[in-house]
Parts: structure tokens; sequence; C-alpha cells
């Protein structure tokens, strides 16, 4: 009975929920990229680090992305399921092209 009320209560917020779900998305890949690249916690010295901390990173992305999908689609919020997808798979591109264009001017 409680799922059922969960449920309905969560259709009318599902609006003002995907504005935060796109920030907190695009602040979860920007943290990430940094952990990945060594900006956040402990600086990679080996390149087994480095491949270490790429993975940790890729495997947090994955469960983020998972969590998301699962949970979005379980509580029928379909605009927060589709800005989920949307901020996951465009910010990492984002990110990196700036990480990437100031080196090419």
């Amino acid at each position: 009975m409680s799922a059922i009320r969960l449920w309905a209560q969560a259709q009318p917020a599902d609006r003002a929920v995907s504005v935060a779900v796109g920030g907190c998305d695009l602040l979860m890949c920007g943290v990430l990229l940094l952990m990945a690249v060594g900006v956040v916690g402990a600086e990679p010295t080996t390149r087994e680090e480095e491949t270490a901390a790429w993975h940790s990173a890729c495997v947090l992305y994955a469960g983020w992305l998972a969590v998301g999908l699962v949970f979005f689609a379980l509580l029928g919020m379909t605009r927060s399921l589709l800005t989920h997808v949307a901020m996951m798979l465009i910010s990492p591109v984002l990110l990196v092209a700036l990480m990437i264009l100031p080196s090419l001017w």
C-alpha cells in the first residue's frame, strides 16, 4: 500500500526532481573526472595507481548511472529518467572537451 502511495506522490514532483537530477549528475561527473585524473583524492604517482584511479571512477560512474536508471524507472519519473540519461552521457564529453580545448589554442 505504501509503495503505491510513494509512486503516486513521485509523479507530480517529476519536474522539480529533474532539475535537481541534472545538477547532481553534472556535479558527480565533474568530481569523478577530477578523481580519475588525481585532483580529488590521492594523486597517482605510478601507472598502476593511475589505472586504478580511472577504474574506480568508471565503476562509480556506471553504478551511479545504473542506480539512477532503475530508481527513476521504478518510480515512473520519465522526465527525471531522461534528464539523468542525457546528463550522464553528455557531461563527460563536455568536461573532457573543456579540458582539451585550452591546449588547442
